[in-house]
């Protein structure tokens, strides 16, 4: 261990770090306890589908990079302000502060599966489930679809490098190395918060409206044929029929899904830096 701390001392020293082997990896365990948290929770960075030795190596590589805003408040040479205890305190903060930031950047496909499982239970399509690895959970056939057609338009129109960046900037407004003061005013930003979890369900159901609308028609259509011959089983005759009816008009509305989709991405990220601001006025 002394021959590692002396080697690790001398690289330091060759990059004019200016902190000693110790504060250098207490620093870098509190924000990889932030970022690892949020890597493994949100979706579009894969989930559990996603190796735990590719989440820590590139959780390393966003901790290198926000080291400098991590000392940018502790003066060269200056030992930590804190115990045994005090870190162990500031790392379960560090993992709640990265917990909250990946629960909030989750929600937008939350809502998704959402009106997936909306259409699936319209359409009588429920028992066919399977489990999302990106949200590690079980979702069913719909809001599986519409879960992975998200996490590639999210993808491919790089709506995941402000969440990063954002990430990495926490560290300047969220301190590492401090605790959020107990005192009055966090009523606002629980307020929005519980308005933000509660928007899941509303975001799901508008996404699910052309669907919805379409099986409901044909409900209507064969409602009106067992009115006519009531000797018909429309039960059994429209299950079919929905099954086929309810994807058609998800293929179809794909375009439209899409502009909702980056739309509601960039609600998402407007959250997501509230939030940021928000957790940092405690400090």
């Amino acid at each position: 261990m002394d021959e590692f701390l002396k080697m690790l001392e001398t690289l330091l020293d060759v990059f004019e770090v200016g902190q000693s082997p110790q504060t250098f990896l207490i620093l870098i365990g509190l924000a990889f306890a932030r970022i690892l948290s949020f890597l493994v929770i949100v979706p579009f960075f894969g989930g559990s589908a996603v190796p735990g030795r590719v989440k820590v190596a590139t959780a390393t590589a966003f901790v290198l990079i926000s080291y400098p805003a991590l000392a940018g408040d502790l003066p060269k040479g200056q030992p930590l302000p804190f115990g045994a205890v005090g870190f162990i305190a500031l790392l379960a903060k560090e993992t709640l502060v990265g917990f909250t930031l990946g629960f909030v950047a989750t929600l937008i496909f939350e809502a998704i599966q959402v009106a997936g499982r909306i259409i699936d239970s319209q359409r009588g399509a429920t028992m066919g489930e399977m489990f999302a690895p990106q949200l590690q959970t079980r979702v069913s056939e719909i809001g599986q679809f519409k879960v992975q057609f998200a996490i590639m338009l999210f993808l491919l129109i790089g709506a995941h490098r402000p969440f990063l960046a954002a990430l990495v900037h926490s560290f300047e407004i969220i301190p590492a190395l401090g605790f959020p003061k107990l005192v009055g005013g966090w009523s606002p930003m629980l307020a929005s918060f519980v308005t933000l979890t509660g928007g899941v369900l509303a975001i799901g159901v508008q996404l699910a409206a052309p669907a919805m609308i379409a099986l409901l028609l044909t409900d209507l259509f064969f409602g009106i044929i067992n009115r006519v011959a009531p000797q018909i089983n429309v039960f059994f005759l429209s299950l079919p029929v929905k099954m086929v009816v309810g994807l058609l008009v998800v293929l179809l509305a794909l375009p439209l899904y899409k502009d909702r989709y980056i739309y509601y991405f960039g609600e998402a990220f407007k959250s997501f830096e509230q939030l940021i601001r928000s957790l940092g006025g405690a400090y």
